[in-house]
Order: C-alpha cells, then sequence, then structure tokens
C-alpha cells in the first residue's frame, strides 16, 4: 500500500498543478494546420489573435471558410477584419446532430464578437424545411449554408464548414429582407439583433459529430 501511495503522489501533484483550462485546452491553429483549403482563414485567424482567443474558450465552435469565401473579410479594414473573424466563433460547442436536435428550428447564437459588441456578436441559426442548416448575421440575409464538419473534439471544440462569411450590414454583409436560401424550401429571414434576444437557446447533448444533410 505505502509502495502504492509512492508512486500516485507525483501523478496527484502534477493534476493539482495543471488548471482545468490547461486539461481541456485545445489549439485551433493546430486543428487546422494540415488543412491547406482553410489557409488564408488561419492566416487571418491567427494575424487577427482571434486563434489565441478561440483557444481560451472553455468551449467553442469555429466556422472556418475556404479560401475562395474569404475576400468579402479579406477586403475589410484590419480593424473590421478582427470583428468579423470573432464573429465566425461561437461560445459553445455545437455540431450538426446538436443544432438539428434543437426543439426550435430557428436560434440566435453568441459569437466571440459578442465580448466586445453584443448588439452585433450573434449569429442566426435556421433549420430549411429539406433539412439543411443556415447561418447569418443579424440584418443580414441567413445563406451562409453548413457544410461539413471539419474537426471536433465533443463538448469541447467543433471546426465546420461553412459556404460563405457571416457578416453583418455593418461589416459589409447584404442587408434588406432575407433572400430564398439555396437548397431550401421558402425564404429565410433575418432574426432581429434586439440585445434581450442575444442569447443563444438551449440545446440538447450531441451524441457524435456528423454533416448536416
Amino acid at each position: 500500500m505505502a509502495s502504492f501511495k509512492m508512486t500516485l503522489l507525483p501523478v496527484l501533484l502534477l493534476l493539482a498543478a495543471a488548471s482545468p483550462a490547461a486539461l481541456g485546452a485545445f489549439d485551433v491553429n493546430q486543428m487546422l494546420a494540415d488543412k491547406s483549403q482553410y489557409g488564408s482563414f488561419l492566416k487571418l485567424l491567427t494575424q487577427t489573435k482571434v486563434a489565441e482567443e478561440t483557444n481560451r474558450l472553455k468551449s467553442a465552435s469555429l466556422l472556418v471558410l475556404q479560401d475562395k469565401a474569404m475576400k468579402p473579410i479579406t477586403s475589410l479594414p484590419a480593424d473590421k477584419q478582427r470583428m468579423a473573424m470573432a464573429n465566425h466563433v461561437l461560445l459553445k460547442y455545437f455540431d450538426p446532430i446538436q443544432l438539428g436536435e434543437m426543439k426550435d428550428r430557428t436560434a440566435m447564437l453568441p459569437t466571440l464578437l459578442s465580448n466586445t459588441d453584443k448588439k452585433l456578436g450573434v449569429v442566426n441559426y435556421t433549420k430549411a424545411s429539406d433539412g439543411q442548416m443556415y447561418l447569418g448575421a443579424p440584418g443580414a440575409a441567413c445563406v451562409a449554408k453548413l457544410v461539413k464538419v471539419v474537426a471536433a473534439r465533443p463538448y469541447a471544440i467543433s471546426i465546420m464548414e461553412v459556404s460563405e462569411a457571416i457578416l453583418p450590414p455593418a461589416l459589409g454583409g447584404s442587408g434588406g429582407p432575407g433572400r430564398r436560401a439555396k437548397g431550401g424550401k421558402g425564404k429565410v429571414k433575418p432574426k432581429s439583433s434586439d440585445a434581450d434576444e442575444a442569447a443563444a437557446k438551449p440545446a440538447t447533448e450531441p451524441k457524435a459529430t456528423d454533416v448536416p444533410k
């Protein structure tokens, strides 16, 4: 028994010294490092320090764009680039199954941008009648299609590809009435951006990661 306690003691001391954040840490830079199609997104995520902020979160969902879809963000001034990138980081872990099992077909999901701008820092989520999932910024058309899961560590971090940038009109997003969502049936209208609605609706626990229909 004494020998067992002596062996276990160094392990217990190491665990005690490590913070909960360190034990559950993730690194989005590393998770995207070998995925060249998101090179421009990763470069800007790093330059704006949004990658560092994301890595400090307890849980998050990163909405990534392929290089060909990055122009609406790369053409922005530097200060707005940071805001735009922060708006592609949801403050909770979500995957397509978890989103699909929400009680309601629409929800407002807080983003990292809400830490500095609660009005702009939300993303509208909508599930179309054909099962396809869309995201959009307040006041803009909800037409960014959820394409696939790129990488995930359940309950901690998910990285999902979206078809286009999620930008409010203040950052260059298209305003006006909701456009017909590509692949969906009927119109997907943008929601209000009132601060009272900024909190995300609760979702059920994810069973597994998957790609949307």
